[in-house]
């Protein structure tokens, strides 16, 4: 409805201001009043009637054909190529760009460019201009139908992660749903039948299997805002964050939850988010939950240890396991989004998560090189109380 209104009045108006305010060369009543009136059918239009009715699009595309890369390439070449057209069809190629998809676009500006410099060949050899044709308008035009492609795939790459994150993390959710629901489910028929003396263990079995949905689901919701991060705004401790992370990290076993230590060498402050830097925390002992699980029967104390420290301006946490380390010809590619060295619970996008988000807050995430195992640090600016 809105690019219905906007064509309808541009046309009319524009067709005053070129024929009346600044007249140009050449302005056709009849050309205008075909574009203005060809737009009208858009109002009554709703998006579900176009996806239906096939009729509909094929006019959509024509009429868009026509009032877009048709009719600014006929007007440019009917007025001798001059400034005014010339950054007027410079222009089009952006907004097809914007109203249409990439591919639809592309073929528009094709048909229609083609079209327009066949129709001026037949009516007026004499203002025809070769495509091949080495012109200020050609290069002009080319230039910008390039870098609006260029603008538009970007823009449909940016969409296209954003739609594999949101579904890769409904995917992950719901593999790491399944567990712990059918634990919950066996726990739920034990109590059934249970002694009262074992009522509160299973009802804590069943509280910690809670804990970890929540957890679960409030992981793969942030991870799929990958693209959204933002600055905070909150004064954070350092120190705190970490035990609070840890506190509430939904270990399988007391024994894995005795397994990290946390070391507090020089404690400080820094601008954040608490709660998507706990998810960075999360997200790391995680990784290193489940490399230890891959490689060892049991945890032992030590296993995994965080080490808050801070100098002058910079402060840092440090995550250190004893786990298999991460292999050389991977290092480069673990912040990528979707890289995982894991065959099932990571969707690729946690070290991702966690960089994107250090950095929206001046920080720096990196790997740091070890004897054994594997060590991150989250370096960041210190912020005066």
């Amino acid at each position: 409805m809105a690019l219905s209104l906007v064509l309808f009045v541009g046309h009319l108006a524009f067709h005053g201001f070129w024929s009346q305010l600044a007249p140009q060369p050449f302005e056709s009543p009849l050309a205008r009043a075909l574009a203005a009136i060809g737009a009208l059918p858009l109002l009554w239009w709703t998006p579900a009637q176009v996806t239906r009715h096939r009729a509909i699009r094929i006019y959509l595309l024509v009429y868009l054909t026509y009032t877009g890369p048709f009719f600014f390439q006929w007007f440019y070449l009917m007025n001798h190529g001059n400034a005014v057209w010339m950054t007027s069809t410079a222009l089009m190629c952006f907004l097809v760009y914007q109203v249409l998809d990439w591919r639809v676009a592309t073929a528009t500006l094709l048909v229609g460019t083609i079209a327009a410099r066949a129709f001026v060949s037949m009516t007026e050899p004499q203002l025809a201009l070769p495509p091949w044709r080495a012109t200020e308008g050609n290069l002009t035009f080319y230039f910008a139908w390039l870098s609006a492609l260029t603008l538009a795939l970007s823009s449909a790459s940016h969409r296209l992660q954003r739609l594999n994150a949101t579904l890769l993390a409904m995917g992950v959710m719901a593999h790491e749903l399944r567990t712990p629901l059918a634990s919950a489910a066996l726990i739920n028929d034990h109590l059934r039948d249970a002694e009262p003396a074992d009522v509160p263990r299973l009802a804590d079995r069943l509280e910690g299997l809670l804990r970890a949905i929540n957890h679960q689901i409030d992981s793969q919701i942030v991870n799929a805002q990958l693209l959204d991060i933002l600055p905070g705004h909150e004064t954070l401790d350092a120190a705190r964050l970490v035990h609070n992370a840890i506190e509430s990290y939904p270990f399988l076993s007391e024994r894995e939850r005795q397994a990290v230590s946390v070391y507090t060498r020089g404690d400080f402050h820094f601008m954040g988010n608490e709660r998507l830097f706990i998810q960075v925390i999360h997200n790391m002992v995680k990784n290193s939950v489940y490399a230890l699980r891959r490689t060892q029967a049991a945890f032992e104390r030590g296993d995994i240890e965080i080490e808050v420290d801070t100098g002058a301006a910079r402060g840092t946490i440090r995550v250190r396991d004893k786990g298999p380390g991460v292999p050389d010809h991977v290092r480069r590619f673990i912040f990528e989004p979707f890289f995982s060295t894991q065959t099932t619970h990571s969707s690729g996008l946690g070290l991702a998560f966690c960089r994107e988000t250090v950095e929206a807050n001046r920080g720096q995430l990196r790997f740091e090189r070890v004897a054994s195992g594997s060590s991150f640090v989250i370096d960041l600016p210190v912020a005066m109380r």
